[in-house]
């Protein structure tokens, strides 16, 4: 996830404040101590409550090999001498359907531990279940004439590997499927292809999702 740290005159240095907000990350900035909430995209305390943190849409997780393809000549971080860490210390979280301290979320129209890509269309928070965009799918949010949301996920993916969405003009939808506009995605937004931008989201579980974002569309419910 990554943020623009411009407001007026100043730019803003984010960092993990140490804190949770329904087991979802807090951030603090060190210019004005205020708090941020990356489910509610505010700042949720201080000087700054109530601005809104703009996030970017080129965040990605992926592998380091993918990465690596991609971007040769990058660099490691090391913490106390090491690279890697080889066993996930949240493997067992991630493999169970038990939440972060038992939170159960208001809103149960999905089970808590379901993944899902969560995004903002008009200032409206929406979440598709990951199990309904394995080789993508469109969200027609105007109508079948309106801009229309490419959302992708590689079939088997991995729970980390991102999601992605890109708004795409109606009429490119009408020549391609899901999948096969996905893969020339890159292409399209590379070239500068009219109408075609990348959407801001991120992956995460349901229940802290919905814990912060009443009212949440569902995507094909």
């Amino acid at each position: 996830m990554v943020y623009d740290r411009q407001y007026d005159d100043d730019t803003l240095s984010f960092e993990a404040s140490g804190a949770l907000k329904e087991a979802a990350l807090v951030m603090r900035d060190r210019e004005t101590d205020s708090w941020w909430s990356v489910m509610t995209a505010e700042a949720i305390d201080g000087t700054m409550k109530g601005a809104p943190l703009k996030e970017m849409a080129v965040g990605v997780k992926t592998t380091w090999g993918e990465w690596r393809k991609l971007h040769p000549d990058s660099r490691v971080l090391l913490v106390d001498g090491k690279t890697h860490e080889p066993e996930n210390a949240y493997q067992d979280y991630f493999d169970s359907d038990r939440t972060y301290r038992e939170i159960v979320p208001d809103d149960d129209r999905l089970p808590g531990k379901t993944p899902i890509f969560a995004f903002r269309w008009d200032g409206e928070p929406v979440a598709v279940p990951h199990s309904r965009i394995e080789g993508g799918t469109f969200f027609r949010p105007d109508g079948d004439d309106g801009a229309v949301v490419l959302i992708h996920r590689v079939p088997d993916a991995p729970l980390f590997a991102s999601t992605r969405a890109a708004v795409l003009p109606a009429e490119m939808t009408k020549t391609d499927d899901p999948e096969g506009l996905a893969a020339k995605l890159d292409a399209a937004i590379a070239a500068g292809t009219p109408g075609v931008t990348r959407v801001a989201g991120f992956d995460t579980y349901w229940y802290t999702w919905a814990a912060q974002n009443p009212g949440t569309l569902i995507v094909g419910e």
